[in-house]
Order: C-alpha cells, then sequence, then structure tokens
C-alpha cells in the first residue's frame, strides 16, 4: 500500500523575478552549484555567464535553465520515470 502526500501549490509571492537574491539564500546557492557543475561541461556548452552579476531571482532561474538545457545537451541520462500516486 502507498502512502499519497499532498503538496500544496506554491503561494504566488514564492517567485518574485525581481527580488534581489540576497533575500534568498537557497536559490543563491543554486547558482553556485550550477556553477561548479557548468565548469565541468564542454566549452562550447558553458553559458559564458559570470554568476557574479546575477543580482535577482530573475536572473538566476534564467542562469539555471540555460546550463540544465547545456547538461541535456551534454547527454546526461534522463531520470528514470517515478509511478504517480493515485
Amino acid at each position: 500500500m502507498s502512502n499519497v502526500i499532498k503538496v500544496p501549490k506554491p503561494a504566488r509571492t514564492a517567485f518574485n523575478p525581481h527580488r534581489p537574491l540576497t533575500k534568498n539564500t537557497l536559490i543563491a546557492a543554486q547558482v553556485q552549484h550550477f556553477k561548479e557543475v557548468e565548469s565541468q561541461l564542454p566549452e562550447h556548452l558553458r553559458t559564458g555567464i559570470d554568476v557574479a552579476g546575477i543580482k535577482t531571482e530573475g536572473e538566476a532561474s534564467h542562469y539555471i535553465r540555460k546550463v540544465t538545457r547545456a547538461i541535456h545537451h551534454a547527454g546526461a541520462t534522463p531520470p528514470k520515470k517515478v509511478e504517480t500516486a493515485r
């Protein structure tokens, strides 16, 4: 028997593309992790974005999206499908 955990939708204020990154240390840490991953990608797949210039959640989102796309193009194995709860 499986357990079903209901996860509420995030509040509309959860993402604010204009919010300074200094107010969201979790996303700031994610940017640093993605920077490390990006440095291990082949040169032609790197974004060329200087993460020191990322100042808002929107800029962080853009950077993370670009690096994620580069990871996929690098041939990373997609995650296995997870059975959804009914």
